[in-house]
């Protein structure tokens, strides 16, 4: 650094010699330096993913957001709420299970038809339990008609009035553990829109704290092409 003025750039850079360009250390004689380092990032909500000889930790992935929220109703008919992150969705899609499941009965009799440890148990202990059935998934970005049921969506449809079904069509804004946001289609993505007094009561977003408060919507996921057109309609 003293050679160069204190300068990273210029005392780091690569250098030319004659027809090859060599690495700033070959050209001052040093030995090369060391290739990879452990961080330490202050991160809590972390995932292992590799661990030493005698069986702890020692490397972690951060999950991210969330790859989508399932709605399960179980054996009893009680709706539980399921999430699923990023990374868990790639630890489903690597293991050959589905990243959206629909029946849990199903996965967990695959599971349990392989040799022990052939799933880790950080793994399986983040999947939905057994005697679960799929109500309706969400993910971010998805289409979906709110506040209005079943019959008048009919309705609407049936008479092409497009114009009056926008009124109830939104997107999936985000997702979280029972915090789930939706704004209207024709606003912009715009966080602001959050803090703005009136635009909960004009129905510009909603937003649900609670899954029963979510299903009290009538939700009801739409495909539209990039005509506008509803192509298809379901919640899985």
């Amino acid at each position: 650094m003293e050679k160069f003025g204190n300068k990273p750039q210029e005392a780091f850079r690569d250098v030319q010699k004659g027809d090859s360009i060599i690495k700033w250390y070959d050209d001052e004689g040093l030995i090369r330096p060391i290739r990879s380092v452990r961080c330490h990032t202050g991160l809590s909500a972390v995932v292992p993913v590799k661990k030493d000889e005698e069986g702890r930790d020692i490397g972690f992935v951060k999950p991210g957001n969330n790859h989508h929220i399932a709605i399960y109703i179980d054996s009893t008919g009680k709706r539980l709420e399921h999430a699923c992150t990023f990374w868990h969705a790639v630890e489903r899609k690597k293991y050959n299970l589905p990243v959206v499941i629909k029946n849990t009965n199903d996965v967990w009799d695959i599971i349990l038809s392989q040799s022990e440890g052939t799933y880790p148990e950080s793994f399986l202990e983040k999947l939905p339990p057994a005697n679960m059935t799929l109500e309706m998934s969400l993910q971010q970005n998805e289409m979906i008609i709110l506040g209005a049921d079943k019959q008048l969506v009919d309705e609407m449809l049936s008479n092409k009035d497009y114009a009056k079904l926008s009124e109830y069509l939104y997107v999936v804004w985000s997702l979280s553990n029972s915090d789930y946001w939706f704004r209207h289609h024709l606003e912009t993505k715009n966080s602001e829109l959050k803090s703005v007094e009136s635009a909960k009561e004009a129905k510009r977003y909603y937003r649900s704290n609670s899954v029963a408060f979510f299903m009290a919507l009538a939700p009801l996921k739409v495909k539209i092409n990039h005509i506008g057109e509803i192509v298809a309609i379901g919640n899985q």
